[in-house]
């Protein structure tokens, strides 16, 4: 066996059994994303930081064109006996090496991330979750949104537009949270626009944490009103969080305590779109206080909740279609499901919506969302 396919064997090796060490041993998980993982991210995120594209996206993609082209270059090595054993090597000898670094990458960068104790577990305790906490917080945010209405832009149709260069602001808005929540401190990259956004919309992907080079992207065809917060859902996951409902409750906690007056606005719309089904749902002693929340939503955030593209967006982009919206959506669903559950994740992309029970647990414990309570 040759010396180079010796240390092939030996670092998917050591990689399969860090796996299983990180998901059979949480304390050595833990260890690795407090003293290894968080201290060299921000060295990796500076480098990466320094491409103004995303090179997890390009990454993606050339590795896919590579793998394609190399299997056509496969095909036609076939007919030709003098240089077909050995092009077939050297084939698959890259397609080995380039499968070791991207196993590598997400190994280290991903997987062991989710096997780490979750966060909030440090922070949260489960407390009263009645439908009391749940109208009082609706009506904190509906006082929030209402005071913040005077600070809003909006276009002659009614939606929300920026009137602040908002991702200036991000960096702070999400070091603030440190205050609170250690894991907040320290340096943020910038967070980088997907070219092929078009297909994220198809997938109904807001964002998206790219590990291999610790990215945050975002889905540039989104409506002003979703941004801010998208941003700062995916740079909480920079920090090792990585669990989708911590990363909900962080990302919306930094939102709504930014002094941006957009950014705040975008949190709270955020959160909104994870309680507006509850309400409905709260006994009917409530229904008054619900409906005075309401009238106040309706000329707030009514135009923009679960608002993602400019109106005429799927017709616009009709050309780019290549395999229907609802089939791209249904498998990119299936297959990200899966993919949290084989991480540990039991339920899935429903974990999502846990956010909500987080939320009500800290307003439950402080009365507010906001950090800074004066």
């Amino acid at each position: 066996m040759k010396r180079s396919t010796k240390i092939l064997l030996i670092l998917y090796g050591f990689i399969i059994v860090c796996y299983l060490l990180f998901m059979w041993v949480r304390p050595l998980a833990d260890a690795y994303v407090k003293l290894v993982f968080r201290p060299f991210s921000q060295l990796w995120m500076r480098f990466s930081d320094r491409i103004p594209f995303s090179l997890g996206e390009w990454y993606i993609v050339i590795g896919l064109c590579a793998i394609v082209l190399g299997l056509l270059v496969s095909l036609v090595l076939i007919f030709f006996k003098k240089i077909r054993l050995r092009g077939l090597k050297v084939y698959g000898k890259c397609l080995a090496w380039f499968a070791l670094i991207t196993l590598w990458l997400l190994n280290f960068h991903w997987f062991a991330l989710y096997r780490a104790t979750p966060v909030l577990k440090n922070y949260l305790t489960v407390s009263d979750r009645s439908d009391e906490t749940l109208v009082a917080l609706v009506e904190e945010i509906a006082r929030e949104v209402e005071a913040l209405e005077p600070q809003i832009q909006r276009d002659e149709k009614g939606y929300f537009r920026f009137s602040t260069d908002f991702e200036q602001d991000i960096p702070a808005t999400m070091e603030a949270l440190s205050g609170e929540f250690s894991e907040f401190s320290g340096y943020y990259p910038d967070v980088k626009k997907i070219y092929f956004s078009f297909y994220m919309s198809q997938m109904g992907t807001l964002g998206i944490y790219l590990p291999m080079f610790e990215e945050a992207n975002i889905n540039d065809h989104l409506v002003d009103a979703q941004r801010p917060y998208c941003y700062c859902h995916e740079l909480t996951h920079t920090r090792g969080i990585i669990q989708e409902d911590e990363a909900n409750f962080f990302g919306l906690m930094a939102a709504v305590n930014s002094e941006n007056p957009d950014i705040r606005y975008s949190g709270y719309l955020g959160i909104m779109e994870y309680l507006v089904d509850l309400m409905d749902k709260t006994d009917d002693s409530y229904r008054d206080r619900i409906e005075q929340a309401d009238r106040i939503f309706s000329y707030t955030i009514a135009n923009d909740i679960f608002h993602y593209h400019e109106d005429g967006y799927w017709e616009e982009h009709e050309d780019q279609v290549i395999v229907p919206t609802e089939i791209v959506n249904e498998v990119q669903n299936t297959v990200y499901d899966a993919t949290l559950v084989i991480q540990g994740v039991e339920d899935g992309i429903k974990s999502y919506d846990r956010v909500v029970e987080a939320l009500l647990d800290y307003y439950a414990e402080h009365g507010t969302l906001k950090i800074n309570k004066e």
